[in-house]
Order: structure tokens, then sequence, then C-alpha cells
């Protein structure tokens, strides 16, 4: 790239608008060794200087220090400013004084732009400091003072309706579990706490205003008793609901363990088994468990089972190994369905009937199942309620907390939990501001 090229792309395209032009020249920029980048020469014209130790505009140019700053990235090309730094000299005192630019950002070595331009990179969840480190040749020091300086993000009001659950994070908290809040309307996380522990909880919420926690219509939770007791405590208002995802991840455990029981009838006995009832079961287990829409199934013309056409000739197969198996499969399919369907008054009608289905049901699985959800019939007929338009679910957290899951093995771990915290929320939430 030629010099006219260069400076055609540094006035048409480069913004320079944080650089005060009455007070700064601009020098016709050059390329630099590497050819992704170009150096802008930038001084920045003389002015009167006061000097502090004597109080007197007694300063003169003493000298001019080369000084590079990291500025921005246009059209994939990375723009250096080579910044003539005026050392000014006192007459009187002797001291010496250093020009401070107006562009110059906290980093000293980074331009305004710079830094904004790095921290909207991270506000991607897939993007490290490591990476934005090396993209933008910013020492990760910096990146991380520069981070913890501009992006400290407070607590949000409470919603009409949270959520809480749990994600595994044994290095970054206290314990082995952080704690999310979140609000399913406004579809944003509250806050996040680096212990789950009931002591920890109520704690942080006695130390929210009584009046904002009155505020709160429903909270969504898990079947954890701490979450349970909490909840009453310090929400006086809220109605508590056990989220169905939850519930129906029961319940499929319950499926897969008598599936197991029944395909371990087969292992040991050969002479019975020359249909191979305990491959196909190992095979072909997901079809108990899983919803057939989401299940893709091609036949194998030189497979074992190449005579299974479609998915539902495998299910078929898979139910015909046992008579206990399929009745398992009906009754778990029955819920299933129910817990799609049912408004809030048919679940109030129906889930005593269930409860009273499993708890008399020939599987000990199912028997355990029943008596659970028989616990939490209330908190389970409450996710029932639908609010404009949304049913009472953990769903949208337990999606957030799978991404935060990845965030932390992207950033390879955190050191700071507040750091952690803050990256997590400034990316995860929309419009978190920046310092």
């Amino acid at each position: 790239m030629d010099n006219d090229n260069i400076n055609l792309f540094k006035f048409i395209h480069l913004d320079i608008s944080e650089i005060d032009l009455d007070k700064t020249i601009v020098i016709p920029a050059k390329m630099a060794d590497d050819i992704t980048t170009i150096h802008l020469y930038v001084k920045e014209k003389p002015e009167d200087r006061f000097c502090e130790n004597c109080n007197t505009y007694s300063c003169i140019i003493h000298d001019r220090i080369i000084k590079k700053i990291n500025h921005c990235t246009v059209l994939e090309k990375r723009i250096n400013l080579i910044f003539y730094q005026i050392k000014y000299k006192c007459k009187i005192c002797k001291s010496t004084h250093l020009q401070n630019p107006s562009f110059i950002g906290t980093t000293k070595s980074i331009s305004k732009a710079g830094e904004l331009e790095a921290l909207n990179q991270l506000r991607n969840p897939n993007i490290t400091f490591d990476y934005v480190s090396t993209s933008l040749s910013i020492p990760e020091t910096s990146l991380v003072r520069l981070f913890d300086k501009h992006v400290d993000i407070k607590r949000h009001t409470l919603g009409k309706r949270l959520c809480f659950d749990e994600f595994y994070s044994k290095k970054l908290g206290k314990t082995k579990y952080c704690f999310t809040i979140y609000d399913l309307d406004k579809n944003e996380i509250i806050d996040i706490l680096d212990s789950r522990y009931k002591d920890v909880l109520l704690n942080y919420f006695y130390k929210i205003p009584l009046n904002e926690r009155l505020n709160v219509d429903f909270i969504n939770i898990d079947m954890w008793s701490t979450y349970y007791e909490v909840a009453t405590k310090v929400f006086p208002n809220a109605t508590i609901c056990v989220d169905s995802f939850h519930v129906i991840e029961h319940l499929i455990k319950a499926m897969d363990s008598i599936r197991k029981r029944i395909q371990n009838t087969f292992l040991n006995n050969k002479d019975t088994d020359r249909n191979g009832y305990y491959w196909i079961l190992k095979s072909f287990h997901y079809y108990l468990t899983t919803n057939m829409d989401n299940i893709k199934y091609t036949r194998k013309s030189r497979s074992h089972y190449s005579y299974l056409y479609t998915k539902y000739d495998v299910l078929e197969k898979v139910l015909s190994t046992s008579s206990d198996l399929r009745v398992a499969y009906t009754l778990k399919e029955s819920y299933r369905e129910f817990n799609i369907t049912a408004n809030y008054e048919e679940a109030k009608e129906k889930l005593p009937e269930f409860i009273e289905v499993f708890e008399n049901s020939k599987f000990p699985e199912f028997r355990e199942f029943g008596k659970m959800i028989e616990r939490w019939q209330n908190q389970i007929i409450n996710s029932f309620i639908v609010i404009n338009g949304k049913r009472n679910s953990n769903g949208p957290i337990e999606s957030l907390n799978s991404r935060i899951k990845k965030l932390i093995s992207r950033g390879n771990g955190f050191k700071s939990f507040e750091r952690f915290r803050n990256k997590t929320m400034f990316s995860l939430n929309k419009n978190e501001p920046i310092k």
C-alpha cells in the first residue's frame, strides 16, 4: 500500500473524533513493518504549562518523548498513534512535567478509543481476556486493570418473577456451587453469589429493602429445600413454583433405572436372549427417555437392525422386549403429555390422580417418584400458572447456566470471583453500562 492510499484510508475511514484537531497536528500516516498496522503520527501543540511546584507559568519545552499509543482497528487494520509527547521544564524550580493529551486513556499506553474497543469486545461471552490482549496488542495485565476499573456491575432490581438456580464452580467461589438470581420477565441476570448456603442467602436477601422484596410475586426453584425455606422467609408475598423441567428430569431418571433393571435380566441368560434384547435395550436406550420429535434415525442397510425402517419401528422393537417396559413407558409418556398440555385448573385436578397411580405402581422407581411429587404437589401445580403468555419455569436459567459454564471453560479459570461475576453479567445481560 503506497502513502497516497494510506492517507486516503486515514482521512476517509479513521475516526479521530476524540483528538482535538485545534490543539493537535496530525502528520501523514506511514506503514509499519507489519502490513496489518498503520502508524499515525500525532503532535499536540505546545501551550502554557503551569508548574505545580512553584505555582507559576514558567515552564518551557525541554524535550519530546516518542510514545506509541494503541488506538483502534479499522477495516482489519490496526491503527497506532505515534505521539510526540512534550516534556516541559520549569525555569525556576527546574522540575519536569509531561504533557497529558486528552485522547490517552487511563492505562496511558492505550487511547480512549482503544479502551472502548477492548471493552466492547469483552461483551462477547465467547471472547476471553487472552484473545483481546493478543488481537489488540494490549498487555493482559493492563486489560484486566482496565476491565476492573470500568466494569463494576451492581445488583439489578428484583422483578415480579424470579428464578433461583446454581452452577458448579469449584475454583470460583467459597463453595462448589455459585448461586444465580434471574429475572424471568426481563430475561436478565439480577445477581450472582459465590455460595448457595442458607445463611449466605438469608444474609444477602435481608439486606434488600422489604418493599422491594414484597413486590416479588413468583419464585421458581428446583426441589432443593434450602431454596424453598429461604424464599418463604424473605419473600412473604411470593408464590413458590417447582420447575417442571426438574420434575421431568426425575421421571426420566426413574424410567432409565427401570430400563437398566430389565436390561440386566437378559445379560446372564443367553438362552432366553436369542433375539438380542439386551443389546437392543442398550443400543436404543434413549428412545425411552427422549422426545420422539427430537430423535433422528437413519436406516443403515448393513446394520444388524437394517429391518427397522423408521424410528417408530425402533421404538416398537424396544418396547417389545418386555411388557413391563411398555407399561412403564406408557405411564411416563402420559405424565409428559400432561406436563406439556395441562393448564392450572387441570393440573389441580389431575396431579393428585397421577400421584396415586405412581405411588401404587409395581415399579419401585415410580413409587419413589410418586412420593417426591406428593411432597412438592402445591409447588408443582403453581408452575402451571401462566403470566403474560409465559408459564412459570426455570428453563431460561438452565439455559443461562450452560452458557456460564462455557464462559468459565473458555476463560480457563478466573482468579477473582468479582471479575468473573462482572464478566458474566457484562457478557450475558444486555446494555450493561461502562463507567
